[in-house]
């Protein structure tokens, strides 16, 4: 059924428009008009209308994503699943460090396995919107890499995690110092050996005709040194983007090739010195310090509920794993509004940072516009919505802030 679903995947979009009229339309509006006009004036009225139909879908769907994971893992452990898993593969692994790896790889497993098809809904909901031009060939190539990622990098947590409770009982403490570790050492590769498995970058070329006033804002923003690239990502998303990845040798300044391609020159300095300010206050390292926090915390309460609930007679802390995970998941959907509460505010200092390195409202403003007609983002969503879903302020308000008018969103 998932293959089929996979194939009838494949038929064309008719639900939004192309994004070249997006970008003609945004390219066209006129630096008073911008200026002066609400944000809702400024958007093109009948993508904000497909914009409310769209987040009826997704929102829903992001909560059946998670909660059918935390379902599954349950039902893993209650079943006896994860203790015959355990058995299974202590008949063929010896070693207590590889079994508790291997068993911890396939639960990093099963997660995205069971959420499949979820998964493949939202995919296909993109694509029906207009938000993706994967191919199915694509979308499962990503989905395989992610997930073995995902298995390798909680497999090794398992093993290193229960190493340390075998050694010591402060084992929590140099938990908490691995995955801090760990999360740098990500940052620190990522780069260079996670994301060319997805897509191609290739240097910025000399002739580009931003590249002289990008390395000119760059030094402004004290980043200078770091190279420049391009990525494919068009091939799989309609809208433009940049960012900064990496750090110390590895750090470089990613933009997207839409970026180039569709948008006007001002916006790709603005975008590209919102990133800027994001490592000028060292938000990637904030925002991985408060994920890891959030992590412990939540691994912590779901040790100490899992401890609150009978073991079975087939049970062992291995087994027991899958019904921790589960009351992981649940800890961590409630936790997400912590962490998109601070992400919003380092998105809100980004922004201002950009429009005092380049002193440009109107291209910040026409860049807000075009991502809002782009991705189909509503401008001023309800204030239970943002709290809980949004990392970074609404379109409305990021648009009235860069124009200096009032903000629309209560």
């Amino acid at each position: 059924m998932f293959l089929a679903a996979l194939a009838a995947s494949a038929s064309p979009a008719h639900a939004a428009p192309r994004p070249s009229y997006v970008d003609a339309r945004v390219t066209a509006l006129s630096p008073g008009r911008l200026l002066s006009s609400a944000p809702a004036a400024l958007v093109d009225p009948r993508r904000q209308r497909v914009a409310l139909r769209l987040r009826r879908y997704i929102r829903p769907l992001f909560l059946t994503w998670a909660l059918v994971q935390i379902g599954a893992f349950f039902y893993l452990w209650a079943s006896g699943g994860a203790a015959r898993l355990r058995e299974t593969l202590r008949r063929r692994i010896r070693n207590p460090l590889a079994l508790r790896f291997a068993f911890g790889a396939v639960l990093g497993a099963f997660a995205p396995l069971v959420a499949a098809p979820v998964s493949l809904v939202r995919y296909r909901i993109d694509v029906g919107f207009g938000l993706t031009r994967q191919t199915p060939a694509s979308w499962l190539h990503d989905g395989l890499v992610s997930s073995a990622i995902e298995a390798v990098v909680v497999g090794s947590v398992v093993a290193y995690v229960f190493a340390l409770v075998d050694r010591t009982r402060l084992w929590y403490l140099w938990a908490t110092a691995g995955l801090v570790v760990l999360t740098l050492v990500m940052a620190f590769l990522e780069p260079v050996t996670v994301a060319p498995l997805y897509d191609r970058f290739t240097p910025l070329p000399a002739t580009s005709p931003v590249r002289a006033p990008l390395t000119r804002l760059a030094r402004r923003a004290g980043v200078g040194d770091a190279p420049i690239y391009v990525v494919d990502a068009s091939r799989r998303a309609a809208s433009s983007n940049a960012d900064i990845a990496g750090f110390g040798p590895t750090k470089r300044i990613v933009l997207g090739d839409a970026l180039l391609r569709d948008v006007t020159p001002g916006e790709v300095l603005f975008l590209s010195a919102r990133e800027f300010g994001h490592y000028a206050h060292g938000d990637d390292f904030r925002l991985s310090l408060l994920w890891t926090l959030i992590f412990v915390m939540c691994t912590a309460l779901a040790v100490v509920c899992a401890d609150r609930v009978g073991f079975r007679r087939d049970d062992d802390p291995l087994a027991r794993l899958a019904l921790v995970f589960a009351f992981l998941g649940a800890f961590g959907l409630l936790a997400t509004p912590l962490y998109n509460a601070y992400s919003r505010n380092s998105e809100s200092r980004a922004d201002a940072y950009a429009l005092e390195l380049t002193h440009d409202r109107v291209s910040a403003v026409r860049a807000y516009v075009r991502i809002a007609d782009a991705t189909l983002a509503t401008l001023c969503p309800s204030r239970a919505v943002r709290l809980y879903f949004y990392n970074s302020p609404p379109l409305g308000t990021r648009i009235a802030r860069a124009a200096g008018r009032p903000n629309p969103c209560p």
